[in-house]
């Protein structure tokens, strides 16, 4: 199914459901859109079909599903993708970062589990602080440019839609924030898919 519009998918989806004898369905798609994911839960909770979502839009986690879902999604979620990246903190020794995060949606939870992460370890973390961007109001990056310089740690860990990353990574980079000296970990449940952000 090329056409992921809501309308197409889920009148192509109800087609082949009623169509065909179907005990379940792999979703594949090359989109970033959540949207693809909630249409693909709300198809298996009204229909019953177990669906597994391996790639794109389908797999972006969601939390939580609606009532009888059997939507699988093969994806890792934020907390996955933190309990890695401390992970990789506690191995090279990484105890001091900051948080920067957007006002996308989740991130409360982010820094939540962040804190969940260093209050509940025996590791000696430096937490430096959150800082939250509203990137509306601010076109040509100035107010995004000078908050980033105000973090004084040079580990820091992102959440952000991938739009928004796009623009962080632009103002990071025009700061002089983004070279060597400085890590960044994204972390996100739509980030991924095959293009890559921007140098």
């Amino acid at each position: 199914l090329n056409d992921t519009n809501p309308r197409s998918l889920i009148v192509r989806l109800c087609d082949v459901l009623s169509s065909l004898r179907i005990h379940g369905v792999v979703f594949e798609d090359d989109t970033r859109s959540e949207a693809v994911a909630q249409i693909l839960d709300f198809i298996s909770a009204q229909t019953s079909v177990p669906i597994v979502g391996v790639n794109g839009g389908s797999a972006i986690v969601l939390t939580p599903k609606e009532k009888g879902s059997t939507f699988l999604q093969l994806g890792s979620s934020t907390e996955q993708q933190l309990q890695v990246i401390f992970e990789v903190l506690e191995e090279y020794d990484w105890t001091a970062f900051a948080v920067v995060t957007t006002l996308f949606p989740g991130y409360e939870d982010f820094v939540d589990y962040v804190e969940v992460l260093t209050d509940s370890s025996f590791i000696g973390w430096e937490h430096r602080g959150v800082l939250t961007l509203n990137l509306t109001d601010d076109p040509e990056g100035t107010r995004l440019r000078r908050q980033l310089r105000e973090v004084s740690a040079q580990i820091r860990l992102l959440y952000c839609s991938r739009e928004e990353a796009e623009a962080i990574f632009r103002a990071a980079r025009e700061a002089g924030l983004a070279g060597p000296g400085y890590i960044w970990f994204v972390v996100g449940t739509n980030l991924g898919g095959s293009d890559q952000l921007p140098e």
